[in-house]
């Protein structure tokens, strides 16, 4: 499967994951993938620590202390860097 492809799967998955979870904050179908989540009020704390959550069960990634800075992770498309990121370093 080639970079982009998986890509955009991960992408596609945190948007299924987010639509699920996220819904009652905002977060729908039409939400951009550069969008703020933390302007839009999306994301607070707590469901920032629902993201980390999903990263670990979906894609086995638990950052580290202090290294998800709330402004690196504040779209969809930030999400999706940051984890195919962290996957092509455990490569």
């Amino acid at each position: 499967m080639s970079e982009g492809k998986n890509h955009m799967v991960i992408k596609s998955m945190i948007r299924e994951f987010m639509l699920k979870e996220f819904k009652i904050s905002g977060f729908h179908e039409y939400f951009g993938d550069d969008e703020s989540l933390i302007d839009s009020q999306i994301l607070d704390s707590l469901s920032i620590l629902q993201l980390i959550s999903f990263m670990d069960e979906k894609f086995n990634i638990f950052p580290a202390e202090g290294e998800v800075d709330p402004e690196k992770i504040d779209s969809v498309n930030q999400i999706a860097d940051y984890i195919f990121k962290k996957l092509k370093e455990e490569e």
